[in-house]
């Protein structure tokens, strides 16, 4: 009997909530776990269904305890990667609709999973945005956003800024409709001993050395060659890399520094977001980057951010404003002019910060708790 089967043939009195999702891993997506684990203690079953970026079926449980179903879509076997994304969201939303029906209530997340809150019935679906939804910006988009929000019970954002974005571009309508949660780490973040695989291996490569925690480097966006610049132009530090890494600016730095970028550089590869923990806390401090070319980026506030402020790790930002409101109000780190593009001035700020940690320190120490998780990060009434 599968996971699935027997949670058919238990009575429920609870709420149950089914989540959409699609993602490389539910052990790397912390919103998720944070969300569903929330959801947990308010008394509500979660059960999530899910198509992974390798395409696989399978079934299972999570690490923190909720099962999960994955689906295998035909569409993305057959179908050229980046496009038919229409054709593909519909295989996606008639292969699990026909599982929500004893659900009280889809929770979909990203804007992939439109067609569950587009199809659903009024007030049965919560659209949980992790980032801006940038093809309905476009003028013949915006209508059918108009109507997913009057359905949806609520629309989630990554925060108050990208709400106001959204609404000052005649997006966002009905600005009850819309809410935010703001990617906070949680406790059992904060405390996680965890070590996998790669981690003791990195403990030796790093010897007492000090360095810098560096993650999310995968696109060109985030400035990965900039922000690897700036460590190898900084004698006293190493750094390790966390996530998967922009492979032209690996093969740009390759060139330049040959066997010395590994020397300085410790590419670690995908790592669970528990076993972050170990590899953060002892770190000098972190830089978090973001081009401010499109909308998307400009208001972003990244998990690792957070991640850094919660183990007292100061932080190099851009001039994005969330992270620089963050940074600037209690004194977190360094605020950049730009958004990380200058690498002259990324270096200064480097320097300048390992010359003034312990001030910044100071000021972590002080006020690191104002961004830590809690159960009031999600209102009941949102889905009860």
């Amino acid at each position: 009997m599968t996971l699935l089967d027997k949670s058919k043939k238990v009575e429920h009195t609870k709420t149950r909530i089914a989540f959409v999702v699609r993602t490389v891993g539910l052990e790397y997506d912390d919103r998720i776990r944070k969300e569903c684990l929330t959801l947990l203690k308010n008394d509500v079953d979660v059960f999530i269904y899910v198509n992974f970026s390798d395409n696989r079926k399978e079934e299972g449980m999570t690490s923190y305890g909720v099962p999960y179903r994955s689906f295998k879509l035909f569409s993305r076997d057959k179908l050229p990667q980046a496009k038919f994304l229409l054709v593909k969201a519909l295989e996606f939303y008639f292969k699990v609709n026909t599982f929500l029906n004893e659900y009280d209530l889809i929770w979909a997340h990203e804007e992939y999973t439109f067609v569950f809150p587009l199809l659903s019935k009024k007030n049965r679906c919560i659209w949980d945005l992790h980032e801006i939804p940038f093809r309905f910006e476009k003028t013949f988009m915006k209508p059918i956003f108009h109507y997913i929000e009057r359905r949806s019970k609520k629309i989630i954002h990554a925060n108050k800024h990208r709400i106001d974005y959204l609404e000052s571009n005649d997006i966002v309508k009905c600005r009850s409709k819309n809410v935010f949660i703001n990617n906070f780490p949680d406790r059992k973040f904060l405390n996680s001993t965890e070590e996998d695989k790669e981690y003791k291996k990195f403990e030796i490569w790093l010897g007492s050395s000090t360095y810098a925690y560096l993650q999310g480097l995968s696109v060109a966006r985030r400035y990965p060659l900039n922000t690897i610049e700036c460590i190898m132009q900084t004698p006293e530090l190493k750094a390790v890399v966390i996530g998967e890494f922009d492979s032209n600016a690996y093969s740009s730095l390759m060139k330049k520094y040959g066997i010395q970028l590994h020397e300085k550089i410790y590419f670690c590869g995908m790592v669970n977001q528990l076993a972050i923990t170990n590899y953060l806390k002892s770190a000098l401090f972190s830089i978090v980057l973001y081009e401010t070319s499109t909308p998307n980026n400009t208001y972003c506030e990244a998990n690792r951010l957070y991640q850094s402020i919660i183990l007292n790790i100061p932080v190099i930002v851009g001039c994005n404003p969330p992270m620089k409101e963050i940074i600037s109000k209690y004194n977190f780190g360094l605020v950049l002019k730009g958004d990380g593009k200058n690498i002259s001035e990324l270096s200064k700020a480097t320097k300048s910060l390992i010359i003034n940690h312990e001030k910044y320190l100071t000021s972590l120490k002080k006020n690191s708790f104002r961004v830590v998780w809690n159960d009031k990060c999600i209102d009941p009434s949102w889905y009860l």
